[in-house]
């Protein structure tokens, strides 16, 4: 079960701190409940009054391929690490699928949480905090567990069968290794933003205008989507840093705009970070005049991670055949560990405050 008391606002907390920076913003009230409008179809038999689905927050942002408001109906958990299992994630993914199924047409729903103007669509996410910080468990074990060493017994799984999603419908799942991730990628950026190589505002997130996907928002810093958070690497597209020069009372820059990559894989040989230069050079970003830093953000990295992305740049420049300056011009491609953050609370603290 959820913990209770201060601990279950810890995931509150995370959340709203994570997704602000990636340009995702809180709509209509949390921690409501709206009546279900499918009693037949979700309301327990031994329940004797009308069902209601639970809102715990919703976020929303725009989809940038899509040109639509996804509302993501979020269901935050708070648990420590003997809580998070099978039947906990089984459990809540059912309700989460029967909120989203009578969010779609529940009037009340749409009252309280459908703030934006055009086409939108409501999605589910789960978002799974570990508050101990002590669960390394892969949780997508849990739906495709590993084959057992001979003479046991498959570990308990969860039962896809029993989630009857609908057509067209779509949950998300944010666990605890994904929220570290993430968690480092926002201090990483503040670091930035303290030493004036990354601005405090005018950045977003770059999506590649693709054969069969284009970028139909114009806006120069649009927000992360849930599949670029989800991804093995995201891209920042940012303004130049510009502050203010006391001495000569003149704004100045600082920092050129560039792109920051982050990246979520081990580095385990070059060939790994050739194909990632290859798709920022079909991106039309590895042009050998953006400023590109790639920032590692993968808590099991390879020890000889930068000897591999070094070979990676030789071959890619000696593949395309590149002269001394454009090798020059390629080689200021930055890589950069980032340490994995993982964030601390006292209850006791919490509960003055909530």
């Amino acid at each position: 079960m959820a913990e209770n008391g201060p601990i279950e606002q810890l995931a509150k907390i995370i959340s709203n701190k994570i997704f602000e920076r990636f340009h995702w913003k809180r709509v209509g009230p949390c921690d409501q409940d709206f009546g279900c409008v499918r009693q037949t179809e979700h309301k327990p038999a031994d329940k004797p009054q009308a069902h209601t689905h639970p809102v715990d927050a919703v976020f929303a942002y725009v989809d940038p391929y899509l040109n639509k408001t996804i509302y993501l109906n979020t269901d935050l958990k708070s648990y420590k690490k003997g809580s998070i299992n099978p039947g906990m994630i089984e459990k809540a993914l059912t309700s989460l699928y029967k909120t989203i199924d009578c969010a779609r047409y529940s009037e009340q729903w749409k009252d309280k949480y459908d703030t934006e103007v055009g086409q939108t669509e409501i999605r589910g996410m789960l978002f799974v905090y570990n508050h101990d910080n002590d669960y390394e468990h892969d949780f997508f074990e849990y739906f495709d567990p590993p084959k057992p060493v001979t003479g046991k017994r498959r570990p308990p799984s969860v039962n896809l069968d029993k989630l009857k999603v609908k057509a067209g419908q779509q949950i998300h799942i944010i666990e605890p290794r994904r929220i570290h991730y993430l968690m480092s990628v926002i201090a990483d950026m503040n670091e930035m933003i303290v030493e004036g190589t990354f601005p405090k505002k005018n950045y977003g997130f770059f999506y590649p205008q693709l054969t069969y996907h284009k970028v139909l928002v114009n806006n120069d810093y649009l927000p992360a989507t849930i599949e670029s958070l989800t991804a093995p690497f995201l891209i920042i597209k940012h303004d130049a840093v510009i502050e203010h020069d006391d001495d000569s009372d003149q704004k100045k820059e600082v920092h050129p705009a560039g792109f920051v990559v982050y990246y979520n894989r081990p580095g385990n040989t070059e060939l790994e970070f050739m194909y990632l230069l290859d798709l920022l050079s079909s991106y039309q970003i590895l042009n050998l005049k953006n400023k590109i830093r790639i920032r590692v953000v993968a808590k099991e990295r390879n020890s000889s991670i930068r000897s591999h992305f070094t070979r990676a740049l030789e071959m890619f420049a000696f593949d395309w055949g590149f002269d001394e300056r454009a090798k020059s011009d390629l080689y200021k491609t930055e890589l950069q560990i980032v340490p994995i953050q993982k964030e601390f609370y006292s209850t006791e603290e919490i509960s003055w405050e909530y």
